[in-house]
């Protein structure tokens, strides 16, 4: 089962509930639509809808408006708000559940999602298509005295876990999380417009496109820059937005001279953070410079490429002595730097030493650059100088 929520908007709610009951121009009949679940007052629109009549399903539109409007009377407040409230739940090819199982599964949802016995909602299932689905419209504003508004920081969260716990309830196939896929939703409008070009829509080109960089720079163990790179190549371009600190925050996608910010296109792979923690990308804040520098250019020659300092933390042990160094190096080469910095710290301190292998950053760090002097933290108050060089 896959639990979508789309995008939520304020005003009235006939365009959507016009649209779950098949009164707009799209692709389901209204003889395979079937009412599951409400707790309105208005009769279900549906048997006068089947002769020919709108009467009933305007009763219920004012029904769900009518909320909006008593809030209104009671509170003194211009805030913008958004009530309309509508997500679906889809099943596999080939699954079905009983429309007793259908309502159970509905009010589940929408319990998890936040919504009280106070909620206005309608639940109508379409089974037109190869695949049972249920649409479910809600007012966000509980008719209660307070009118409180139903949250949504977690809403997402919230619906995979509770689609999660249904898929469990009735033994349905589970539906793997959104961080495990490069899967992506599509609007009606794309996909019109995807069978009127033949060709895949622009997103689902895009997403396979930056899917690809970011498995090849993870199998190289590689940085934001091997990142950039492999994406140049497949003339994609990223574009940065620095927060108050002066660090990216956000990252938005050029393709074909249209541009996507993470969140929009895949929230739960694409976005800064998500890049950085979850896809084990590795991003040292103080390369942003060049990091800028290699975002902004546009040929595909690699080999244009200018250096850049890479930064390393290593820890060195000798008994309960613990010596971190922070590297910097255009050329990083493990085998033959650490050992090189081995033996200077070993002469430096009249003492042996053992490779811990990588470490965490340190305020005590010895400040290392392949060419330039060693410099010891103050309290050594002295400087070690050697140029590491090929044996």
């Amino acid at each position: 089962m896959i639990g979508k929520i789309f995008p939520k908007s304020s005003g009235s709610f006939k365009k959507r509930i016009r649209y779950i009951f098949g009164c707009t121009k799209h692709d389901h009949e209204i003889s395979q639509i079937l009412t599951i679940d409400s707790n309105c007052i208005a009769t279900d629109p549906l048997p006068a809808l089947l002769a020919g009549s709108e009467c009933d399903i305007m009763e219920m539109i004012k029904e769900f408006d009518q909320v909006e409007i008593l809030r209104r009377m009671s509170m003194d407040s211009d805030k913008p708000i958004k009530p309309v409230f509508h997500a679906m739940m889809s099943l596999r090819p080939g699954e079905s559940l009983t429309p007793a199982q259908w309502r159970t599964a509905v009010r589940k949802y929408i319990t998890d999602l936040g919504f009280t016995e106070n909620s206005k909602y309608i639940a109508v299932m379409h089974r037109d298509k190869d695949h049972e689905h249920v649409h479910i419209v809600a007012n966000r504003i509980a008719l209660d005295e307070d009118f409180r508004m139903v949250k949504d920081s977690d809403e997402r969260a919230a619906s995979m876990d509770s689609v999660s716990e249904i898929e469990d309830r009735f033994g349905l196939k589970k539906a793997p999380r959104p961080s495990a896929t490069w899967g992506i939703a599509l609007t009606h409008a794309e996909v019109k417009a995807s069978n009127r070009d033949g060709e895949l829509p622009h997103k689902h080109r895009l997403i396979a496109k930056i899917a690809g960089a970011i498995e090849h720079t993870k199998a190289l163990h590689g940085d934001m820059f091997d990142f950039v790179g492999s994406l140049r190549k497949q003339k994609v371009y990223i574009h940065l937005t620095l927060s108050e600190q002066g660090q990216p925050k956000g990252i938005s996608y050029e393709y074909d001279g249209k541009h996507i910010s993470g969140r929009q296109l895949k929230r739960s792979r694409l976005t800064w953070q998500k890049l950085i923690t979850q896809e084990g990308i590795s991003y040292d804040p103080e390369t942003l410079s060049e990091l800028q520098t290699e975002i902004e250019r546009r040929d595909q020659d690699e080999h244009r490429q200018s250096k850049r300092l890479q930064y390393f933390y290593l820890r060195y042990q000798a008994g309960a002595r613990r010596i971190p160094i922070k590297v910097k190096s255009a050329n990083w080469r493990l085998d033959r730097d650490t050992r090189l910095i081995l033996e200077a710290l070993e002469t430096l301190l009249g003492i042996d030493l053992t490779f811990k292998g990588i470490g965490k950053p340190s305020k005590y760090n010895i400040e290392f650059t392949p060419g330039q002097p060693l410099v010891l933290p103050a309290r050594k108050q002295q400087e070690y100088e050697f140029d590491p060089q090929p044996a």
